[in-house]
Order: structure tokens, then C-alpha cells, then sequence
């Protein structure tokens, strides 16, 4: 059973799409991969792209970008080898420039290579563009039209170490939105953690008035870095005035679970 570590108050990416003088339908299967692999070994895989347009072929540009998730949840991508986290030197992949006719599919084979001494996790995103043929080029004067990521989530098998905490909560009224509470959680473990949990909001009585799904979608928060979260409670227009408790409670994988509380008022 966790125990409830108490603390008082104190990141499918998946598409990105650019505008383009020529059309093309592109999708690729898996989106996602979560890969684990023991140390010194090698794991295969392969990213399906499929070009369903059934009159135009498609050239593909294939590459590898770190994965971030930004403190407020937003992902962003960079060069490869830019992150403490990064797949470089352990990935390779082909074809890395290939062309589908209308209505096929071509298959792209990546290769994990796992160091003897590895451990926790690594993480990253193989992109896949439409580029255009060098005679379409000339004529459009634009190279790209269409950019899908895979995510590679890869875990180094019998190595993790999982602790998180939470490092800030606060609570604020949007006029909106309604109600809002917003919590960090600070990822210390080597892995990526997905926190998820409930928050309670409770009178002066200690009488539950709401209980709130937090992070149902159960979003990534990187090795070493801090995520935002917020909810917003609709009704808070119904509450009386005086004071009142946010309870928050996280299981984000580790042997206890994470607690934190904020007081506010209603005036």
C-alpha cells in the first residue's frame, strides 16, 4: 500500500502542420512506441507512413529530435543530442529520404542500441516531412507541406529511479474559466513520471464540496524538470463566502503518493 507523503502549499506533439503550395495525405502508424530495453541490448521497430492520396506521390524526409515539455505543458522539439535525455547515439534509422507512390506505404526501421552502463530513460521524436521533388520545387517555391512525429518513449529495463515532489501550489479565480488551482511537480527521478490524481476542494467544516480529475490524460513530465498543471472549478460562483481547502493527491509511480494543500478565501 503508498503512503501519503504530505508537503503543505507552497509537459501527441504527436503533429505539427505547416502551410503549402502543394497538397499532399500523409499518416503514420505507430504515433507512439514505449520501448524497453536491458542494458548492453538492441531493440528493432518500425514507423508505417502511408500516403493515402491516390493521385499524387509523396517524397518523405525522416529525422530525430529531442523531446521537451515546457513548464506549462506545451512540447517543444530540439537538435538531437540537445537533452540529458536524448536517444542520439543510441538511435539509428532508415530510410532517412524515401518516395511513396499514391495509395502505398513505406516502412522505416529504427534501432535502439542500449550502452552496457545506461540507465533510467531517454525519450525523443523521429519527424517525418514532405519534401518536394527538385523539379515541384522550382515550380512552388515551397519544400515542405506536412510534419508527423513518433514518439519514442525507451526505458532501460531493472534501472529506474522514481521520486517526484511538489514544489509550488497556489489557487486564483479566473473570470473565465472560474476557479483555478495550479501545482508543480518536480520530476527527480531518471525516468519520465505521469502524475495523476484527484483534487478536493473542503469547507471550513472539513466538508468535501467537489472532488476534481486531475491530469486524466496522465501527461509526461521529464526527467530532472518541472510541469505546471491547473484546474478550474466551474461552479465556484456557488460558494459561500469563508474559507476553503485545496486537497490535492498524486500517484505519479513512486513508493508514496504526493500530497499538497492550499487555503483560500471566498469573500
Amino acid at each position: 500500500m503508498k503512503i501519503l507523503k504530505s508537503c503543505l502549499a507552497m509537459l501527441a506533439i504527436v503533429s505539427v502542420f505547416s502551410a503549402a503550395a502543394w497538397a499532399m495525405k500523409m499518416n503514420i502508424d505507430p504515433a507512439r512506441a514505449e520501448i524497453s530495453v536491458k542494458p548492453g541490448e538492441e531493440k528493432t521497430g518500425v514507423i508505417t507512413v502511408l500516403n493515402y492520396d491516390e493521385t499524387g506521390s509523396a517524397r518523405i524526409k525522416a529525422y530525430i529530435q529531442d523531446l521537451v515539455y515546457l513548464p506549462d505543458g506545451s512540447n517543444d522539439f530540439l537538435a538531437l543530442g540537445s537533452t540529458p535525455w536524448s536517444l542520439g547515439g543510441w538511435i539509428k534509422i532508415g530510410p532517412t529520404e524515401f518516395d511513396i507512390p499514391p495509395g502505398k506505404q513505406e516502412a522505416v526501421r529504427y534501432i535502439i542500441s542500449v550502452p552496457k552502463d545506461a540507465k533510467g530513460g531517454r525519450y525523443g521524436v523521429i519527424f517525418f516531412e514532405t519534401i518536394a521533388p527538385p523539379s515541384q520545387a522550382k515550380e512552388v517555391g515551397a519544400t515542405v507541406n506536412v510534419r508527423l512525429g513518433a514518439i519514442l518513449l525507451v526505458t532501460v529495463e531493472g534501472t529506474k529511479v522514481v521520486k517526484a515532489k511538489i514544489t509550488g501550489m497556489t489557487t486564483g479565480e479566473d473570470k473565465e474559466k472560474g476557479f483555478g488551482i495550479s501545482w508543480t511537480v518536480y520530476n527527480d527521478s531518471n525516468i519520465l513520471v505521469r502524475p495523476f490524481g484527484t483534487i478536493k476542494i473542503i469547507d471550513g467544516a472539513k466538508k468535501e464540496i467537489t472532488a476534481i480529475d486531475v491530469n486524466k490524460e496522465k501527461s509526461g513530465v521529464l526527467p530532472k524538470t518541472s510541469r505546471k498543471f491547473t484546474v478550474y472549478y466551474k461552479d465556484s460562483a456557488k460558494l459561500a463566502k469563508g474559507e476553503y481547502y485545496a486537497q490535492l493527491v498524486l500517484d505519479y509511480g513512486g513508493e508514496a503518493l504526493l500530497g499538497g494543500q492550499s487555503k483560500f478565501k471566498i469573500e
